[in-house]
Parts: structure tokens; C-alpha cells; sequence
């Protein structure tokens, strides 16, 4: 009986982590969508002068982590080629 208990209450912890932890930021769905919105409201003026606007990723902790992960993994990968040939 305990261990059901144990499970159930581990159970409601894991639900109410999942309501609290919610979705605070944009997926790339709704950004797609704004930017949609805004370009088809600027190419419908009348003037039809629409600026494009050159969209770069910002290079947050996690970009740059997996990009010092990525030369890491390219240099085992190349002394481990260069010890065996």
C-alpha cells in the first residue's frame, strides 16, 4: 500500500510540474506565425515599400555550447583518424 502511495504522489508531483513549467517561450511555430502577420500587414500599404529584415539566430548559451562541443568532437574525431592511418 505504501508503494502505491509513493507512486500516486510522484505521480501528482510530475502533473503539477507540467502545469507550473507551462510554455514560457515562443515555439518556432508562433514566431513563424508572427512574422507572417507582420509581413503580410507591411506588404498590403499601399506604397508597397517593405524593408526585409535579415533574421540571425542569437548566439545564446546553448548555441555556443554545442558549437564548443561540435570542434571538440571534430578534434577527437580527427587525432583518432590521424593515430590509426
Amino acid at each position: 500500500m505504501r508503494k502505491v502511495f509513493v507512486l500516486v504522489c510522484i505521480f501528482f508531483v510530475f502533473l503539477f510540474g507540467l502545469t507550473i513549467g507551462g510554455n514560457f517561450n515562443k515555439g518556432s511555430s508562433q514566431l513563424f506565425e508572427e512574422s507572417k502577420s507582420q509581413f503580410e500587414s507591411e506588404i498590403t500599404n499601399p506604397n508597397n515599400d517593405y524593408d526585409s529584415i535579415t533574421l540571425v539566430p542569437d548566439g545564446n548559451l546553448i548555441n555556443k555550447t554545442a558549437k564548443k562541443v561540435e570542434k571538440v568532437i571534430d578534434n577527437v574525431i580527427d587525432k583518432l583518424f590521424s593515430f590509426l592511418a
